[in-house]
């Protein structure tokens, strides 16, 4: 149950990341920006893929 919880814990400091970094692209256009946000939602998922595969 503690890894779950650090899971959903860590998964929503990528949400805030990524709707950080989502904001700050409207601005800045640039190709290193859009990778990292590109990585930023890919961990997420990754994360959220673990965290549905542990409730099952």
């Amino acid at each position: 149950m503690s890894e779950l919880k650090d899971l959903k814990r860590e998964h929503k400091k990528l949400e805030t990341l990524t709707k950080k970094t989502t904001k700050k692209r409207l601005n800045d256009r640039t190709s290193e920006s859009w990778k990292d946000l590109r990585k930023l939602k890919k961990l997420k998922l990754r994360l959220k893929d673990r965290i549905t595969h542990l409730k099952h």
